[in-house]
């Protein structure tokens, strides 16, 4: 594959920031994970073959039967539009290149794009795990939940899972989940589940729709608001053009990084992202964020920010 330049391959399979989970494994210059696609799933491999301004990416589908030519084009499809092969961001690395507060981010993560590894319902899954608790009840529920109903599939000498079907979930009792641990969170799983079922939510359909409509389809889903609406515009539908919304640990976060202050109102956050970055808010923010979380990846100790996490 050889995606749009300029494109940080690194910087765009992986983001620091995301909680550990047991779907996805990331190396330098490698990223593993699992794919449902038309009820079957595949083990992915990528690697990095290229350059951020020569980008080459060799792409690795394990499969238990031969792929069908018309199996392998929607696989690279669904590949490509998750981690944004095709799509130009030249424009917004040239017209901000000069900006003094993102440009010196725009230099270290040169090329990084939006990427999501999880189709729709898997994040909205994700999205259930981080309500209302810290990164480590979030990590302890993920794994509980994955080891009892997602899919295991080995590849590669890989170990990864993948979330179960929405119409599993639907058919389980409340009594079961809260087996694990989930609290709350075990009606929330199934009712969505059910909603998203019920619903015929169509990722593909949701893609091409214009943002706000898009918005109103996934604000209808139960358990959905705002912090969760956000996540999946973005990530999964790759929206640069929307910042409404922070969370309270967020916004400690970026009050740091944007003002140097401990705690700065989240309306003057989402205002100041929103006026200065226009149409690649999100895209903006993201990178000033991802930048902080690969520091503490790569061993610089940050007090106030593991005060933050958690883990």
């Amino acid at each position: 594959m050889k995606p749009k330049a300029p494109y940080n391959f690194d910087a765009t399979v992986f983001k620091p920031s995301h909680y550990p989970d047991p779907l996805k494994i990331y190396e330098p210059g490698k990223y593993w994970f699992a794919m449902k696609l038309s009820n079957k799933i595949y083990g992915i491999k990528m690697e990095n073959k290229g350059t951020i301004n020569k980008p080459k990416v060799q792409l690795t589908i394990f499969s238990k039967s031969k792929l069908s030519k018309r199996e392998l084009e929607n696989i690279i499809d669904e590949v490509s539009y998750r981690f944004e092969f095709r799509r130009n961001i030249s424009e917004f690395l040239k017209k901000f290149k000069n900006d003094k507060a993102l440009s010196p981010f725009l230099k270290r993560w040169y090329g990084m794009h939006g990427s999501c590894a999880y189709n729709l319902y898997g994040l909205l899954m994700i999205g259930i795990f981080l309500q209302n608790t810290i990164v480590k009840r979030t990590v302890q529920m993920t794994n509980a939940m994955l080891e009892k109903y997602g899919v295991k599939i080995k590849f590669d000498g890989k170990e990864i899972y993948e979330f179960w079907k929405p119409e599993e979930m639907a058919r389980l009792s409340e009594n079961d989940l809260r087996k694990l641990k989930v609290g709350y969170r075990a009606k929330l799983f199934i009712r969505l589940s059910k909603t998203f079922v019920g619903e015929k939510i169509d990722e593909v359909k949701l893609r091409q729709l214009p943002i706000e409509e898009a918005k109103q389809k996934l604000i209808r889903l139960y358990g959905v608001g705002p912090e969760t609406a956000r996540i999946l515009l973005t990530e999964a539908l790759h929206h640069y053009d929307i910042f409404e919304h922070v969370a309270p640990w967020q916004q400690k976060i970026y009050s740091r990084l944007l003002f140097g202050k401990k705690l700065v109102q989240a309306e003057k956050i989402i205002k100041y992202i929103k006026e200065k970055w226009g149409k690649w808010a999100n895209l903006a923010a993201s990178y000033i964020w991802e930048d902080i979380f690969w520091q503490r990846k790569q061993g610089k100790k940050i007090d106030w920010l593991e005060k933050e996490i958690r883990l």
